[in-house]
C-alpha cells in the first residue's frame, strides 16, 4: 500500500490546500482519509456522500478535488489507531492521509509537514510529526517557488490556482512510489 500523511501545525496551515494539489496532479489515483481524533466526538468511519459532501467540510474538497474515495475517521484518541486501521481496508492502494497522528499508526512512504513558519510547533504531535517529515512544504505568500534541501517555500492557495515548478517537483517526489493498476 502507498501511504502518503500530510501533518501540519495546526489548522489553517495548508494541509487541505496541499492534498488538493496532490488531486490535481492525480485525478482519481488517490483515496483519502481525514483523521480527527477528538474526545468530543463519537468514534466512526464516515463514508455517507451525504455527510462528506456538506458544504465546507475538508471531505467535500477533495471529493471535488478528485479524490476516489473520502473516508473521515474520527473519535477519542485512544481509539484512533484502531479506527484508522480499520479505515484502510476500505481503500485503495495509493492513499493520502491528513493528520499528525497518523504517523503513530501507519508506515507511510512519504511525509510532508506543512507550516506557515519553520519555528511555529505547538502540539506535541506536530512536533513529532516535523522530525519524521520527508519535506516541509513552507506556506506563504510568496508569489514564486523555491526549494532549499527539503523545504518547499510556496503559496499554496496560489500553486492551487496555478500550475507550475511546485507542481513538477510534487510530481518528481510522488511518482516513484505511486501504485498502478
Amino acid at each position: 500500500m502507498n501511504i502518503i500523511v500530510v501533518t501540519g501545525n495546526g489548522s489553517n496551515s495548508g494541509k487541505t490546500t496541499f492534498i488538493r494539489i496532490i488531486l490535481s496532479i492525480y485525478p482519481d489515483t488517490f483515496d483519502v482519509i481525514k483523521l480527527t481524533p477528538s474526545s468530543k466526538m463519537s468514534d466512526g468511519i464516515e463514508k455517507r456522500r451525504n455527510i462528506l459532501m456538506q458544504k465546507g467540510k475538508d471531505s467535500a474538497l477533495f471529493l471535488e478535488g478528485g479524490a476516489k474515495n473520502v473516508l473521515w475517521v474520527h473519535g477519542k484518541r485512544e481509539k484512533i489507531g484502531s479506527l484508522l486501521k480499520q479505515a484502510l481496508f476500505n481503500v485503495s492502494e495509493n492513499v493520502i492521509i491528513e493528520g499528525n497522528s497518523a504517523i503513530q499508526y501507519v508506515k507511510p512512504r512519504l511525509i510532508f509537514f506543512v507550516t506557515r513558519t519553520l519555528d511555529s510547533t505547538v502540539k506535541e504531535t506536530a512536533s513529532i510529526a516535523k522530525s519524521k517529515a520527508h519535506y516541509i512544504i513552507l506556506n506563504n505568500d510568496s508569489t514564486s517557488y523555491s526549494k532549499n534541501r527539503n523545504i518547499l517555500s510556496v503559496s499554496l492557495v496560489n500553486a492551487l490556482e496555478k500550475s507550475g515548478k511546485f507542481q513538477e517537483e510534487i510530481k518528481k517526489i510522488i511518482s516513484p512510489y505511486l501504485i498502478s493498476f
